[in-house]
């Protein structure tokens, strides 16, 4: 545990001249300073050290509580208020000018943060799993690069995630699984017919997730798109599903959702529907989408541990795979209208796995475990 901050000049004695008295303030303030970088350089190794290799069955399982926070994240969360204790005593010390200080967080950043902590922009994701990955062996001649997110083309864009990763697999395409809400409704038969392009002896990299925006203004859930003078709603499909349930369309327009018409839709509001009851009675906000867009994370990972556990139990499966890495997060889009500062995505990592057929390893204490990561208790989801 941190011990409280206590002022190194509190009970100095003022026996000498105002120089002396200056010289004794530094020395108090470079001593507290030099305590602080020293724990904070060795919280920050502990951050980067390996994950470790659980060898077990093969088959993705549920997780009890979805732990995605290992020991290294637990320190980098210690860090925090290590480095805000220093970035108080820094201007002291000449170090930071208040003119220099960054500025304050714009809306889109401050509620993104707020909502989905340890959500990074989408080249500060793809450099880390790209390093990762090419330490793993993954090389553009045997990679088998395959995404499963949402159809909206906010997501397909020269700046998205997937084209970041292809630009550093050097990959030269993407197998499509996802659809909406980035649920991979390719189905067994699409998995089947993803999985049977890839190399000989080669490797798959899957990344996938939900998506939703977040608008200039900080709302969650909405979004300005290129060319539209009104708000968008991302993701719509989610959104959707959440105003059907929560009584929101009339009978008429709900029933344009049943049938084959629109079956991805009427899968994604009943598998929500339960699981959106602490809502019900709630008026939309902020919190609300947040957590109706975590509930969609659910979604999309059970069918995806689904789908690839139909093909990984298979005895023959390993003799032309030899290993099968999965990264699920949620993709935070920012709006790209007129007027908007656009910018990169970011992109919440929740889950960073590795199959192989001696067991399973997770590796997201190796690539993110330096950062403050407070997925799991903040999603506070379970499995089922």
């Amino acid at each position: 545990s941190i011990l409280p901050w206590r002022n190194p000049l509190v009970g100095l004695k003022n026996t000498t001249s105002d120089n002396s008295n200056t010289h004794l303030k530094m020395v108090g303030l470079n001593k507290a300073l030099s305590f602080l970088l020293c724990a904070n350089l060795a919280l920050e190794s502990a951050a980067f050290a390996p994950s470790t290799t659980n060898k077990q069955s093969h088959v993705l399982k549920a997780a009890a509580d979805d732990q995605v926070v290992d020991e290294a994240t637990r320190n980098a969360r210690i860090m925090a208020p290590i480095s805000s204790i220093m970035a108080a005593v820094s201007p002291s010390l000449g170090l930071v000018s208040p003119a220099n200080a960054a500025p304050s967080a714009s809306a889109f950043e401050a509620n993104m943060r707020k909502n989905f902590p340890g959500a990074l922009t989408n080249s500060a994701i793809s450099l880390r799993v790209a390093a990762a990955l090419r330490d793993r062996g993954y090389t553009p001649a045997n990679t088998l690069f395959g995404s499963s997110l949402c159809s909206d083309e906010i997501n397909d864009t020269a700046e998205s995630l997937v084209g970041d990763f292809q630009n550093k697999l050097g990959t030269d395409g993407v197998f499509n699984l996802g659809g909406l809400g980035g649920l991979p409704f390719v189905g067994i038969s699409g998995m089947g017919a993803f999985i049977h392009h890839v190399p000989k002896n080669g490797k798959i990299f899957i990344v996938f997730g939900p998506h939703v925006g977040i608008s200039d203004k900080g709302v969650v859930g909405q979004i300005e798109r290129v060319g539209q003078e009104s708000i968008s709603t991302s993701c719509g499909a989610g959104i959707g599903a959440y105003k059907a349930i929560m009584g929101k369309k009339g009978e008429s327009e709900a029933e344009t959702y049943l049938g084959t018409k629109d079956f991805q839709e009427e899968y994604i509001i009943a598998k929500l529907s339960d699981r959106l009851d602490p809502l019900k009675g709630q008026e939309q906000s902020n919190e609300s989408i947040t957590f109706l867009t975590n509930k969609m994370y659910d979604l999309v990972w059970e069918m995806m541990r689904s789908e690839i556990n139909a093909y990984t139990t298979k005895d023959d499966f390993w003799k032309e795979v030899t290993e099968v890495t999965l990264l699920g997060g949620i993709v935070v889009n920012r709006g790209h209208g007129a007027g908007v500062p656009g910018g990169e995505d970011f992109y919440q990592p929740l889950m960073l796995k590795s199959l192989t057929k001696d067991g399973e390893s997770d590796l997201y204490g190796e690539v993110f475990g330096d950062f403050p990561a407070l997925a799991a208790p903040h999603r506070a989801a379970k499995y089922v």
